[in-house]
């Protein structure tokens, strides 16, 4: 209440526009979910709605162990995308990367969860303790993996690399012996390349198979040159019939069977 010229006014309430999602964790309650656990769920949950600066932690309500967090208006369409695309199997890496890390510690806690906007239907779910329990499987096969150089270094003749791929999945490798780790070292957050080697594979409790390291034993530089100029420098190469095209990169598409109407 305020008062203009001694007439008391009506405040005006202010509305609220932030949206709120709710992560339950059904095997605890705010009483008994250990504060250092919160943290971890946090840590995650932070990476899988991504917008750092929008969501905000609200409280831990109870029914079950309920994490509460306001996001603000703006960006709830981006985390609302973010948490479909996981559903629908398209994630974006780091979303990916984090709904497994729930679920994982979901596993860990022999508990379930799910991420609800208020007063609505779920938006995403983790299976955490009713994922079939897959036995270890590890498995060693000839292996390409695409990516950039971005740390290498050592002191044993097994040299540590990471690698990090397109999607900016990063992969843990190594190469062994110094000269070649020289001659690797020189492409250090440089070209892209294909290296080759001997890779680590294991399957995952969800059934899929992740690489869990590369020996590198051979590698190429890849040309990260675009469509319009591979196909000038091949329109420059003399009795080429590529020079008689009008339209090369159509052309080339069409021979591909890329259809430019998709």
């Amino acid at each position: 209440m305020s008062v203009r010229d001694g007439i008391p006014v009506p405040a005006v309430a202010k509305m609220d526009t932030r949206e709120r999602l709710n992560f339950r964790i059904d095997s605890f309650t705010p009483d008994t979910l250990p504060m250092a656990r919160l943290a971890e769920y946090l840590v995650h949950l932070s990476a899988l709605y991504g917008q750092d600066d929008s969501v905000h932690f609200e409280k831990l309500r109870k029914g079950s162990a309920i994490v509460q967090v306001t996001i603000e208006e703006p960006a709830f369409p981006k985390v609302l995308q973010r948490l479909q695309s996981v559903r629908t199997g398209d994630p974006d890496p780091e979303a990916q990367k984090a709904f497994r890390a729930i679920d994982k510690l979901l596993r860990a806690d022999n508990a379930v969860g799910a991420i609800t906007r208020s007063g609505k239907a779920k938006l995403l779910e983790f299976p955490g303790r009713k994922l079939p329990v897959v036995d270890p499987i590890t498995i060693y096969q000839p292996t390409t993996l695409d990516g950039v150089v971005i740390r290498i270094g050592g002191r044993d003749d097994s040299i540590p690399v990471a690698v990090r791929d397109r999607e900016g999945t990063v992969f843990k490798c190594e190469i062994r012996g110094v000269a070649q780790a020289k001659e690797l070292s020189r492409h250090f957050f440089a070209e892209t390349l294909r290296l080759s080697g001997n890779g680590k594979w294991s399957r995952t409790n969800a059934g899929s198979w992740e690489l869990e390291s590369l020996v590198i034993q051979s590698y190429d530089v890849l040309d990260d040159a675009g469509l319009d100029e591979v196909v000038e420098a091949l329109r420059g190469v003399k009795n080429n019939a590529w020079d008689d095209v009008d339209d090369p990169v159509s052309v080339w598409k069409r021979i591909r069977g890329v259809d430019d109407s998709v």
